[in-house]
């Protein structure tokens, strides 16, 4: 191809694709894709897709023996968070942002107690995550 566009005099500087539809032209040298990974919708679309991940885990996640206040269950310790990371928007699903929560990893991969009895861990959010990825 470099063969060819030499030979027929054109210099390889700046080159524009023109799409069909609707006129739209754009420049391959300064770079689309950025721009496309920092606008409004693509941030839209990771926090929506952030969220659902993070109501599916708080609905996996087990409940806890608070009788009193739910401050410090795990459910409402899930949060998800976007933020700008390089050039693209990364969604982040905080799991027991609050140092007083019961401890969520504790119960994902399992525990012994003080008397020496292992409890199996439940895995409620390696199981989220495997639902989610693609196949």
């Amino acid at each position: 191809m470099a063969r060819r566009v030499a030979q027929s005099g054109q210099a390889r500087g700046k080159q524009n694709i023109r799409f069909q539809k609707g006129g739209f032209t754009f420049a391959t040298d300064q770079g689309f894709e950025t721009k496309l990974m920092h606008s409004g919708p693509v941030k839209a679309l990771v926090a929506e897709k952030a969220g659902r991940l993070a109501a599916r885990m708080v609905k996996a996640a087990p409940l806890g023996p608070h009788v009193t206040t739910d401050e410090y269950a795990i459910k409402k310790n899930i949060h998800p968070y976007v933020e700008m990371v390089g050039d693209e928007w990364v969604g982040f699903v905080v799991v027991e942002e609050n140092e007083h929560a019961r401890h969520a990893m504790l119960q994902e991969r399992g525990y012994r107690d003080r008397a020496g009895r292992r409890h199996r861990g439940r895995f409620f959010m390696k199981q989220v995550l495997e639902s989610e990825r693609v196949t």
